[in-house]
């Protein structure tokens, strides 16, 4: 049996990610089931509703087993004991990250806007059906991680894919479909401040520390009007607690593609001089992986 699992705080590309690479593991006659590291959000249960899928089993311990990793290649993102795993697979679409693993493994790295983009292209070499559920899966994943096409990280290769994926699911209004998405996508209505960071945190190892940045996008920035002290406090909660050198959250809105940066820690200083009026701005920045991230990296050396 191979277990699929996703990144830590898992988002919508790497929940639908896991359960659509296991069925291209099926395809190939071998066994492989779909599991989660987190709770999933608001955007990816209306996806799986959608789709009429089940939520992958929750488990967060993967020792002793043989195991794809879809969606990141950073071990911080991975189960705690993913060492005592043997990594047969990687898909994802971010940078290469710090796995290692004892025996050649089969994988997929693209400079794509999403996971699912590289398993549409996986299944089509292969010839594998694509079913309208799982068409469905992965042109949601695709929809969310380009933000609807409108992030830096799309690529021709994302449009083509959910092109095609849609004649496959039967959906004539594309634009619907992404408005729907994006309407599950910031909900945050009833989310404490730890839950909104939480809500897709990734943790880095950067100069021999630890660093974590998470992501809340939004219709519009004033849906955390209120809320700016309290995301403060959890951040400087998890510095102290799990002794990050930096804790930030990025407040994006996605209709005018303006960040706002929470952030705290031992290396919060070094950002001070890009701040005014108290604020730290960030203009046409949609994406952690492409913008927000290697901004930062720059900026904390």
């Amino acid at each position: 049996m191979i277990l699929v699992v996703g990144h830590k705080n898992p988002d919508s590309d790497s929940i639908c990610g896991a359960l659509v690479a296991t069925e291209l593991l099926k395809a190939r006659g071998l066994e492989a089931k779909p599991i989660r590291q987190g709770e999933i959000n608001r955007e990816t249960q209306h996806i799986l509703e959608t789709a009429g899928v089940d939520q992958p089993e929750l488990r967060t311990s993967v020792a002793g087993e043989k195991v794809w990793l879809v969606d990141y290649t950073d071990l911080a993102q991975a189960p705690d004991d993913i060492n005592d795993a043997e990594i047969l697979g990687i898909v994802d679409h971010h940078r290469l990250g710090d796995v290692m693993t004892v025996n050649p493994l089969e994988a997929w790295i693209w400079p794509v806007g999403c996971t699912c983009t590289i398993l549409f292209n996986l299944f089509k070499m292969e010839q594998a059906e694509i079913t309208r559920p799982l068409a469905i899966l992965m042109m949601s994943a695709i929809l969310s991680d380009t933000v609807g096409f409108a992030s830096p990280t799309c690529t021709q290769k994302d449009k083509d894919a959910v092109e095609e994926l849609a004649k496959i699911a039967g959906i004539t209004d594309l634009e619907l479909f992404i408005k729907e998405l994006l309407i599950a996508k910031t909900n945050i209505e009833g989310l404490s401040a730890a839950e909104l960071v939480e809500k897709d945190l990734k943790a880095y190892p950067f100069n021999g520390r630890d660093v974590v940045v998470g992501q809340v996008e939004l219709a519009t920035l004033e849906q955390v009007d209120g809320m700016i002290e309290a995301l403060e406090q959890d951040l400087t909660r998890r510095c102290d607690e799990d002794a990050l050198a930096f804790a930030a959250v990025m407040l994006t809105d996605i209709t005018t593609a303006q960040t706002r940066l929470i952030y705290k820690g031992e290396w919060a200083a070094k950002l001070a001089k890009h701040e005014k009026d108290g604020m730290l701005m960030m203009e046409n920045t949609l994406s952690r992986k492409k913008q927000g991230w290697p901004w930062l990296q720059g900026e904390l050396v």
